[in-house]
């Protein structure tokens, strides 16, 4: 028969506990931070209008830089 001399005391197993539980936690959080960033990005795409740099406005006749805004 084999003895094992470890175990865990309620230090311990709350300390392990809290660690899995925060981590899991902290996963999550970080998961939809990417989701979202990700899904800004694609919809941002879809509102930009392709092969225009810049809107023309009236400071294009008045000798203004236009000023692009991404």
């Amino acid at each position: 028969m084999l003895t094992i001399l470890a175990y865990f005391d309620p230090g311990s197993g709350s300390l392990l506990m809290q660690a899995l539980v925060g981590g899991a936690a902290g996963l999550a959080v970080f998961g939809k931070y990417l989701w979202n960033s990700f899904t800004d990005r694609v919809q941002h795409l879809d509102r930009r209008p392709f092969g225009r740099e810049f809107e023309i406005s009236s400071a294009a006749s008045s000798g203004e830089i236009p000023i692009n805004p991404l």
